[in-house]
């Protein structure tokens, strides 16, 4: 019996990044689905507007005295998904996922990683304490087979590590109608077929704007295309997104607004093709059979474009325009071929990610 019973679920949510919001939304839903009787309460960053858009419980969390309340009083601890457990991005954030994760252990609550991407740890103090925590943690599914070879590498010995998929493979888009609303509301014409372009900022990318502009003019003019370009952070992406904009020569155009990850798949939907440096655009687009050219900025990029066979990519640092153009034309050339292929592994990799909600309410029933 799970009626009333409590999980609790960690991650990178409430600070309005499409591809962390679609994962807890998939979260919720996939639970919901097979449980409707479970209570799911958040850590955000923005409780209200948790509580608001997913219709579940959330505690701020940056609140120390109510995190650790709602942890003594969940029946399941989840921290997942994403890329929760890395130090490229910060020491910080690898330490506060972790302290959690020891916070729950120390009440004995069952703890469950949910589909993460693990890796890269650079830092030897944080290797070891990640080590130690997964080795003690009750269930740990993983997004991609690289994650698991990373864990072996790291020496953790936990006999229950599974690669399942990412959650975000079960949600659906918004329905097409809405979708050209939103397209005419950004007055984004729909006279040519599209091609999406999602960029954000990083380190050692000098060349990204440059070479990016060069490919969206190259492109209009050989293909006859609109491109529109896909901030999927709002609005972190959209100033890089703007630099673009303001130096092409061709039909290009951006989403300037804020929107829901189902109607930012919904709009992907409609693409021929998506060139895209963040993990979820093209998460969004292998989900939706939108032939991809992933930019490598981390490997959790190469490991996704890997696991699903999609090996058209070039890495964001010292990018070399003709190695972009060359991936560009390739994925525009065979876009059904391509298409065909991403239609096949979507049913596999949609079961893979409601298979993470079955593992966590067996986990649940259990204690």
């Amino acid at each position: 019996m799970v009626v009333n019973k409590k999980i609790l679920v960690s991650g990178y949510y409430g600070f309005d990044n499409s591809g962390d919001d679609a994962i807890l939304k998939a979260i919720v839903k996939d639970i919901k689905e097979l449980e409707k009787n479970v209570n799911i309460i958040a850590l955000s960053n923005n409780p209200s507007c948790t509580r608001e858009i997913y219709n579940i419980d959330a505690v701020n969390r940056f609140s120390v005295k109510s995190v650790i309340k709602s942890i003594k009083d969940c029946d399941l601890f989840i921290s997942g998904g994403g890329s929760l457990l890395q130090d490229v991005t910060s020491t910080r954030s690898l330490l506060y996922y972790v302290t959690l994760m020891k916070v729950a252990k120390l009440f004995n609550k069952p703890v469950m990683v949910y589909a993460n991407g693990i890796g890269p740890i650079n830092k030897k103090i944080n290797r070891i304490l990640t080590r130690n925590i997964l080795n003690k943690v009750n269930l740990i599914t993983l997004r991609d087979q690289d994650s698991k070879i990373f864990l072996k590498e790291l020496g953790v010995k936990n006999e229950n590590i599974y690669v399942t998929a990412d959650p975000v493979f079960s949600l659906e888009p918004t329905d097409r109608a809405t979708v050209l609303d939103i397209l005419e509301e950004e007055n984004i014409p729909i006279d040519k077929p599209l091609i999406g372009i999602s960029i954000r900022e990083w380190k050692n990318t000098c060349d990204l704007v440059e070479n990016i502009v060069k490919a969206i003019d190259y492109i209009g003019h050989k293909y006859n295309v609109n491109v529109v370009l896909i901030p999927m952070h709002y609005p972190e992406d959209l100033s890089i997104s703007y630099d673009v904009l303001n130096k092409v020569s061709n039909s290009c155009y951006i989403l300037s607004n804020k929107h829901s990850a189902e109607d930012i798949m919904g709009i992907i939907r409609e693409l021929e093709i998506i060139i895209a440096m963040r993990l979820h655009s093209l998460i969004y687009a292998a989900s939706q059979c939108v032939p991809m050219v992933g930019l490598i900025y981390d490997p959790k990029i190469e490991s996704f474009l890997k696991s699903i066979n999609m090996n058209y990519m070039c890495k964001v640092e010292d990018m070399k325009y003709d190695e972009l153009i060359e991936n560009i034309e390739y994925v525009w050339n065979n876009r059904e071929e391509l298409r065909n292929k991403l239609n096949r592994i979507d049913k596999y990799m949609k079961e893979k990610a409601v298979k993470n909600a079955h593992m966590a309410l067996e986990l649940l029933k259990s204690r």
